[in-house]
């Protein structure tokens, strides 16, 4: 059964504390008011650490929550000596509130218009052996989930940088956040990808690509964050993916996990998500969800 969910960074939410974000009970209401039920934390200290604490606030909405979603420099020597203190903190929080899934993603620089960040091998080499530290943690000391994330401008974004990744990486350690969005943004066929390598997915962002407006990012030379705020991210049922054809497929082959749905946005007006979540919630609910 394909269990929905969304996070905060559908309400263009990326850090914990931002004048340009809207705040956290207002969010936890939002989501409630769109019409979903569970969400992710989003970056630490966002929501309610204190688990007694989050747990009422969740509880006084109907929602409840199913992983964090962690960014961190990971091709780098000593990566793991901040990492992990992040995750022990996380994996508490999280077994506390029932929830299973750690997703991490490395951090991404300063964008550079149609410039794509490649790793050197000693750089990739710093990924794989700080990912699957990071994911022997999370899985075999916390019994929690460990996903793994690749992203636009970090250093697992294009397809053949995620294939070399699972390649890399052991299925029984390291599962796959496939985000939709993100893949075909490099011009990828996000569909023919979940199919290929579904049995490593084991969790899903749920965010479309408006084809003309990653046209025009392409011709005028924006980065990424430049084109998330354009707009290139757009409703579900607006852009690249059919997700019509990604339910029937995870249907078919029956999918048990979650599907978070995701629009990238950051910044925004604080006005702006919840109309759009709304929509979203609805085109999903068309597709039985």
């Amino acid at each position: 059964m394909i269990r929905l969910a969304t996070a905060p960074d559908a309400w263009g939410v990326w850090y914990a504390d931002d004048p340009r974000q809207i705040g956290w009970e207002r969010y936890l209401d939002e989501v409630r008011d769109a019409g979903f039920t569970v969400t992710e934390t989003g970056p630490w200290g966002y929501l309610p650490t204190d688990p007694v604490r989050l747990k009422a606030e969740l509880d006084q909405r109907g929602l409840s929550i199913c992983g964090s979603a962690l960014v961190h420099e990971l091709a780098v020597p000593d990566a793991m000596e901040s990492l992990l203190p992040r995750l022990r903190q996380t994996c508490a929080l999280l077994r506390a509130m029932d929830a299973k899934w750690v997703v991490v993603m490395d951090d991404c620089p300063a964008p550079t218009p149609g410039h794509i960040r490649a790793l050197d091998p000693e750089q990739w080499q710093l990924l794989i052996a700080n990912t699957l530290a990071a994911a022997r943690y999370v899985v075999e000391t916390e019994g929690l989930k460990f996903a793994f994330h690749p992203h636009i401008g970090s250093g697992v974004e294009t397809e053949a940088e995620v294939e070399r990744l699972l390649a890399d990486t052991p299925a029984e350690l390291v599962d796959l956040c496939f985000d939709f969005g993100h893949h075909a943004y490099t011009g990828a066929d996000a569909e023919a990808f979940m199919r290929r390598q579904a049995e490593r997915i084991g969790y899903y962002h749920f965010k479309n690509v408006d084809p003309v407006m990653l046209k025009r990012i392409a011709e005028e030379g924006m980065d990424y964050i430049a084109g998330f705020g354009a707009g290139v991210m757009c409703a579900l049922d607006a852009g690249i993916v059919d997700f019509a054809a990604v339910k029937a497929f995870l249907d078919q082959r029956g999918f048990d996990g979650f599907a978070v749905y995701e629009q990238d946005m950051y910044p925004c007006p604080p006005d702006k998500p919840l109309p759009i979540a709304r929509h979203n919630r609805a085109v999903l609910a068309q597709l039985g969800l």
